[in-house]
């Protein structure tokens, strides 16, 4: 007996649904394909046929763990180990040297991240082209990051194992000198390019970024290939001005040949390259001077007043006026209303180092950490946010001090002990790591999980949770 079909208004309102809360966006030519997949998804959810199931899910919010079953079902996964060869051509050859060239002077650090990076091929790809360029690799600090939706995606990608269907196009070398032998007709990533990249659930439509917390701020380079795609217009144009935010001055985002658009990536720099178009980040031009405040005269005696002057409105502190830019992303202008005024003030002190940190100047941020701690030395927020810059900076054993000294301070504060266990994963000690992510599962529970967690750029207590669950699942 066929089923059948939910009626078009309802479709159209479970399209929407999917396009706000997951950013898979289904107009009705694809609605065929939206349908299948939620046939596959409704046994997960205790249904038998999708109608009932698209009802009872637009009627709740969605967890996290019905946001991986639907992206799972839902999401295409098509990918290969260099795909599109001219957008590597133009890495190797245009973007990368003088970037690269920059940063041997200037702190030897280097951040990518590949957003949608379905089973990891890309940054492998983007791992593997690194070890080419930079022979002294191991003195520099390098960040590949590789997010995804899709739970099962992921877990490939951890795993490092692929079949041939990965290496169709790919370079005749590739292979011999960067897979191990097969075994059961599949390849294994030798571990040295594996160790480059850390893979992690991230959920473009929703999730807060850039941030610290996630990895996603003072990027280089931005991969965001076949993912804008599938979102609707006003939300494709969100992400893009998330994905500018994220980067640093110069930084580079990357989409696929059919995703540019001057309606999504209005706020970037078209850079065009033999054969591939990419989007820049150019450095934003300073504020303008904020124009000189007319104050009324009074009315000579002889002339009848028939209003009151109007009198000068109060003018904003300093400090509320950088914390609206920082939100805005407008980091260059925190640090012109703030710099001369911060003194000792240890919130601006602090404000001053995440703007600093999100454009990259990491030496500047930890300055300013400095000094916000020495103004407050039983500030445990301060601490964390010292040793997430020295994270960045890549110096391992003093971050793990500085949160060590927020947990002395404070010894619930749940930011440190997962920013811990963070550390101690990467740092191959998964005993330590597993006691930190335990203690701040454990605090956890104890709130809402609705409730935002102080310093984490609007991360809920929930959300936080499932971050936990998936980084230990894909140890």
């Amino acid at each position: 007996m066929t089923t059948q079909a939910p009626a078009e208004p309802l479709l159209q309102a479970f399209s929407d649904f999917l396009a706000q809360r997951i950013g898979l966006y289904f107009p009705p030519g694809r609605w065929p394909d939206m349908l299948h997949g939620l046939a596959r998804a409704a046994p997960a959810f205790g249904f038998s046929t999708p109608e009932p199931c698209l009802r009872w899910l637009m009627s709740s919010e969605l967890s996290r763990q019905q946001v991986e079953i639907l992206a799972s079902q839902l999401s295409v996964g098509e990918t290969y180990f260099f795909r599109e060869p001219a957008i590597f051509a133009a890495l190797e050859k245009e973007i990368l040297p003088p970037l690269i060239a920059a940063r041997r002077t200037a702190g030897r650090q280097l951040r990518i991240w590949s957003a949608g990076c379905c089973t990891g091929e890309e940054p492998y790809s983007l791992a593997i082209l690194l070890t080419r360029l930079i022979p002294d690799l191991a003195d520099w600090s390098l960040s590949i990051l590789g997010t995804d939706i899709n739970p099962d995606f992921l877990a490939k990608a951890k795993h490092g194992l692929y079949s041939e269907w990965s290496f169709r196009a790919a370079p005749a070398w590739l292979k011999a000198q960067c897979f191990e032998t097969p075994k059961a007709d599949r390849y294994a990533l030798v571990p040295r390019f594996k160790r480059l990249v850390n893979f992690d659930y991230l959920n473009l439509a929703e999730d807060a970024y850039p941030s610290v917390i996630n990895n996603t701020n003072d990027v280089d380079i931005i991969l965001c290939r076949n993912v804008l795609m599938y979102f609707e217009a006003s939300a494709a144009a969100a992400v893009a001005r998330k994905l500018h935010r994220s980067l640093v001055d110069g930084g580079y985002l990357i989409v696929s040949p059919t995703e540019t658009s001057a309606t999504i990536f209005p706020q970037f720099t078209t850079q065009p390259f033999p054969d591939a178009i990419v989007y820049r980040k150019t450095e934003a031009p300073s504020s303008p001077p904020a124009p000189p405040v007319v104050r009324a005269e009074a009315a000579p005696a002889h002339v009848v007043a028939t209003a009151p002057p109007r009198l000068p409105l109060p003018e904003t502190p300093p400090y509320d006026a950088a914390l609206a830019a920082y939100a805005q992303g407008d980091y260059e202008r925190v640090a012109a209303l703030l710099v001369e005024q911060a003194g000792g003030d240890p919130l601006a002190l602090a404000l001053l180092a995440r703007a600093s940190a999100n454009q990259g100047r990491l030496a500047d941020a930890h300055r300013w950490c400095e000094a916000a701690v020495a103004a407050d030395k039983v500030n445990p927020s301060l601490r964390y946010l010292l040793a997430s810059v020295l994270d960045e900076q890549g110096l391992a054993a003093p971050a793990v001090t500085a949160l060590k000294q927020a947990l002395y301070l404070d010894q619930n504060f749940i930011l440190a002990h997962y920013a811990l266990g963070n550390l101690y994963r990467r740092l191959d000690n998964p005993t330590l790591a597993h006691r930190h992510f335990t203690h701040a599962r454990k605090l956890l529970r104890q709130l809402p999980s609705g409730a935002t967690l102080p310093d984490a750029e609007g991360l809920s207590a929930g959300r936080l949770g499932e971050i936990i669950d998936a980084s230990e699942g894909l140890s």
